[in-house]
């Protein structure tokens, strides 16, 4: 799943809140990730779609008037356009 720059943070807090609730007694983030993608999970997240449809809505960007910082560069005071392609670490 591709994750704006500008919402890596909000998507890790969500991640952390949702491992926090969702949790054994003695899990890890590892070990409950683990469970997660090998399906043997119980809880309200028991697959990667699971995962991936709760996060879904932090990763869509804003519109332009919604929230102008989303589409300026950290130190940056021009705007730039969201478009998303494949990386070449992805190639």
């Amino acid at each position: 799943m591709r994750v704006p720059a500008k919402r890596v943070i909000p998507v890790i807090l969500k991640i952390i809140d949702l491992f926090k609730k969702n949790k054994k007694p003695g899990d890890t983030l590892s070990s409950w990730i683990n469970r997660i993608v090998g399906e043997n999970e119980n809880s309200e997240i028991k697959s990667v779609s699971d995962f991936k449809k709760i996060l879904s809505s932090s990763v869509i960007p804003p519109t332009i008037k919604e929230d102008p910082d989303f589409y300026s560069d950290y130190g940056s005071d021009t705007s730039y356009h969201t478009v998303t392609g494949k990386g070449e670490c992805a190639a």
